[in-house]
């Protein structure tokens, strides 16, 4: 089992401690965020700290505002920038794949929805190639997995799906229909739990994701699935262990 972290700077000591604790693997979320990528002398100061770990498997690509499909060609040039800023640092940490929200308006289908799957499967391809990564879209804001099939049957082998269990489980589709519909696509799962409104991330067991039906859906899938837990910081990751321990997605008990 291959389970990852998102550390922050802020609190760096007890996260490496925990890393190390656990034999954790990391994936760089704070890059995503725009304070730090607007500015460059700080960013270059901890991707140091990063690449020293080791231990980084995986980036959260940028993803406040992005949208690589959008009309307006001066937002979708700038999202195109993010992105490949955010695969050119995976590529300098070391990482395997880097993960990026969806971006496709949830309630439009039609035309919208193929155009959109058209120039992100073209675009997230590219990005595949270029990099020599694996790129993984998440489900956000996704009320079902509609979009992510239509935008997956489009793509190739360098593009797959990361599956937020906390975000499936406020959509409105079962999880199992996420699992039915893009299930062959899973590359990697992202951890936290909700009570089936807000994206709360919770440790796990503190809502109401149906972590059983999870399970058990998990060990249908019979592959490997690394997986980054979403909690809240460094007790809701060691509540998150705790509770998986329990027995689930192949834990010891």
């Amino acid at each position: 089992m291959r389970l990852l972290v998102q550390p922050t700077a802020a609190d760096w000591e007890r996260w490496s401690a925990l890393i190390t604790e656990e034999n954790l693997e990391i994936e760089a979320l704070e890059f995503s965020m725009p304070a730090l990528l607007a500015d460059q002398e700080t960013a270059e100061r901890e991707a140091a700290r990063y690449r020293e770990t080791g231990r980084v498997a995986s980036v959260h690509g940028a993803f406040i505002d992005v949208n690589p499909a959008s009309g307006d060609p001066q937002f979708r040039a700038l999202s195109e920038r993010r992105c490949r800023f955010s695969c050119a640092l995976a590529k300098s940490l070391g990482a395997e794949w880097v993960t990026f929200h969806s971006s496709c308006f949830p309630f439009l289908r039609g035309g919208y929805l193929d155009r959109w799957a058209a120039v992100c499967a073209d675009f997230y391809g590219a990005l595949a190639e270029e990099y020599a990564l694996t790129i993984c879209i998440e489900n956000s804001p996704d009320l079902d997995p509609g979009p992510m099939a239509a935008l997956m049957r489009r793509c190739g082998p360098g593009v797959r799906v990361c599956l937020d269990f906390g975000h499936a489980n406020y959509s409105r589709a079962p999880l199992r229909q996420w699992f039915d519909a893009v299930g062959d696509w899973f590359y990697c799962f992202h951890l936290s739990d909700n009570k089936g409104q807000f994206d709360d991330h919770l440790p796990l067991g503190q809502g109401t994701v149906d972590w059983a039906l999870a399970d058990r859906l998990w060990r249908e899938l019979d592959r490997d699935t690394p997986m980054t837990f979403e909690v809240g910081g460094v007790e809701g990751v060691r509540t998150s262990l705790a509770f998986l321990r329990e027995g689930y997605f192949g834990m010891e008990k």
